[in-house]
C-alpha cells in the first residue's frame, strides 16, 4: 500500500511539473523575441506586407467577370499583335528605331524612386540606431536593383526579336545592356533622391528636369553606340553600381531624413492603387502657392458671350490649373496615340472613332466632380445653362487631342496610299472636329436627360 501510495504520489507531482513547464513555454513563445528581427528581416517583412497590401486593394475590381470579359481577351489580343509584329516586322526598319526603344528603356529607368520601406514608428528608436539606418539603406539599395534588373530583363525580352534578329545585336551585348540599364537605373535613383532632398520647389523640379534629359540623352547614346565596346560598357556597369553605392553612404550619414522617407512611402501606395481608388482619394490636391500658376490674373480663355460660356471657362482653367486632371489628359492622349499607330490603318479609323466618346466621358466625369464641389455646389443652376457649358467645355478641352489622334490617321493614310491621298493629313482633323461635336452633343443631351429623372 505504502508502495502504491508513493508511486501515485510521485506521478502527480511528475504531473504538476509538466504542466507548469507547458505553461512556461506558453509564456515564453507569447514574449516578443527581440533577436527575432533584424534590418533584413524586417524589411522583408514590410516589402511584402506592401505587395499584399496592393494586391488586396486590386483583387477588389479584379473578380472572375473583369479576368474573363476584360483582362484575358485583352491579353490575347495583346499577345497576338506582338506575334504578328514580331513575325512579320515592318518593311524599311532601320537602326534609328534602336532610339525610341531604348529612349522606353530610360523612362523605365527614371521610374521609381529609392524606398526603405519606412514608418513612422520608426522615428522613435529604430531611425536612431546606425545599425538599422543602414540595414534599412543598404535593403533599399538592393531592392531597388533587383526590381530595376527584373525590369530591364522583362523589357529587354519583350524587344530581343527585334535586337537580335532585325537589328543584329549579339546576344551578349543585349545580357550586357540588361546589367547596363539597372546600374544606371540605380544610380538615377540616389541622384534624384538626392536631389529631392537638397532642393525644394520650382527650383527642384527644374533640376530634375534638366538631370532626367541629360539622362536619357546620355543612356540613349551609349546603349546606341556601344555594341563595339561591349566588355567596356559591363565594365563601366559595375564601376556605376559603384559609384551609386557611394551616394548611399552619404546618404546614410545625413539626418533628417524620415519624413521624406514615409511621405516616398506614402506616395508610392498612392500611386498603386490610385486607379481603383480615385473615387475615395482626396479629390483635389492641397495647394502649394497662394496664387495659381496659370492664369493668375484669371484671364478668360475665349470670349463671354452669356453664363454658360463663363461657367464653361471657368471649369476649363479649374482642369489645366490642377496637375492631376491635365496628367489624366496626357495619359489619355498617349494611350490613344498608341492604339492608333500600332493597328492595321482599317482597324485604326474604327478606334479613332470610338476613342473620342471614351475621351468626353471621362471629361463628363470630372464636369459632374466639379460640379459637386462645395464652393460651386452653393450655386443654383439651369438645366439648360449646365448642359451647354458641358458641352462648350468639355469640346475646348477634348478638340485638340482629337486633332492630333485625327492627324495621325491621317498621316497612316498618306503612308499607305501615297500620292494625292496625302490630303487626309488635313481632311482628317477637319473631320475630326465634327465628329467630336455630334458625339459630345448625343453624350451631353444623354447626360442631360439622365440628371432629370434623378
Amino acid at each position: 500500500m505504502r508502495t502504491g501510495r508513493s508511486a501515485v504520489r510521485l506521478l502527480s507531482q511528475a504531473d504538476g511539473t509538466r504542466r507548469r513547464g507547458a505553461r512556461m513555454t506558453e509564456q515564453g513563445n507569447d514574449n516578443f523575441n527581440p533577436g527575432r528581427y533584424g534590418p533584413a528581416s524586417l524589411f522583408a517583412e514590410r516589402a511584402a506586407a506592401f505587395w499584399i497590401a496592393v494586391w488586396k486593394c486590386w483583387r477588389t475590381v479584379l473578380d472572375w467577370t473583369v479576368l474573363l470579359y476584360i483582362v484575358l481577351p485583352g491579353a490575347f489580343i495583346a499577345v497576338g499583335m506582338y506575334r504578328d509584329f514580331m513575325r512579320d516586322p515592318p518593311s524599311g526598319l532601320t537602326t534609328a528605331m534602336l532610339i525610341p526603344i531604348f529612349g522606353v528603356m530610360a523612362l523605365l529607368q527614371l521610374a521609381g524612386k529609392f524606398r526603405t520601406f519606412a514608418e513612422r514608428g520608426d522615428a522613435l528608436f529604430l531611425h536612431r540606431l546606425p545599425k538599422w539606418k543602414q540595414g534599412f539603406g543598404w535593403m533599399g539599395f538592393a531592392y531597388g536593383l533587383a526590381c530595376r534588373l527584373l525590369t530591364s530583363a522583362v523589357a529587354v525580352a519583350v524587344a530581343s526579336p527585334l535586337l537580335l534578329q532585325t537589328f543584329n545585336i549579339s546576344e551578349t551585348y543585349t545580357a550586357i545592356l540588361i546589367v547596363f540599364f539597372a546600374a544606371c537605373g540605380s544610380l538615377w535613383t540616389m541622384v534624384e533622391d538626392r536631389v529631392s532632398l537638397r532642393w525644394k520647389g520650382w527650383r527642384r523640379i527644374v533640376i530634375q528636369l534638366l538631370l532626367r534629359i541629360a539622362f536619357a540623352f546620355v543612356f540613349v547614346r551609349i546603349a546606341y553606340f556601344g555594341e563595339e565596346y561591349a566588355l567596356l560598357i559591363g565594365s563601366a556597369s559595375v564601376a556605376i553600381v559603384v559609384l551609386a553605392a557611394a551616394l548611399l553612404r552619404l546618404r546614410i550619414r545625413k539626418n533628417g531624413t524620415l519624413l521624406h522617407e514615409i511621405a516616398v512611402e506614402n506616395n508610392a501606395y498612392v500611386s498603386s492603387v490610385s486607379l481603383i481608388l480615385r473615387d475615395t482619394l482626396e479629390k483635389k490636391p492641397v495647394p502649394g502657392r497662394r496664387r495659381p500658376m496659370w492664369f493668375a490674373q484669371s484671364q478668360p480663355l475665349f470670349r463671354h458671350r452669356n453664363g454658360a460660356d463663363k461657367l464653361a471657362d471657368s471649369w476649363v482653367k479649374s482642369v489645366l490649373r490642377r496637375s492631376d486632371l491635365w496628367k489624366h489628359m496626357l495619359y489619355f492622349l498617349g494611350a490613344g496615340t498608341a492604339a492608333i499607330a500600332l493597328t492595321p490603318l482599317a482597324l485604326a479609323v474604327i478606334v479613332w472613332l470610338v476613342l473620342p466618346a471614351l475621351l468626353l466621358l471621362s471629361l463628363q466625369r470630372q464636369w459632374e466632380q466639379w460640379l459637386a464641389e462645395p464652393y460651386v455646389a452653393l450655386f443654383t443652376w439651369q438645366e439648360d445653362l449646365l448642359e451647354q457649358a458641358s458641352r462648350k467645355g468639355k469640346l475646348a478641352i477634348a478638340a485638340p487631342i482629337v486633332a492630333a489622334w485625327a492627324l495621325l490617321v491621317g498621316v497612316k493614310f498618306g503612308m499607305h496610299f501615297g500620292g494625292e491621298v496625302w490630303a487626309a493629313v488635313v481632311l482628317i482633323p477637319v473631320a475630326s472636329y465634327f465628329w467630336l461635336r455630334k458625339v459630345n452633343d448625343m453624350l451631353s443631351s444623354f447626360s442631360a436627360m439622365r440628371r432629370k429623372k434623378e
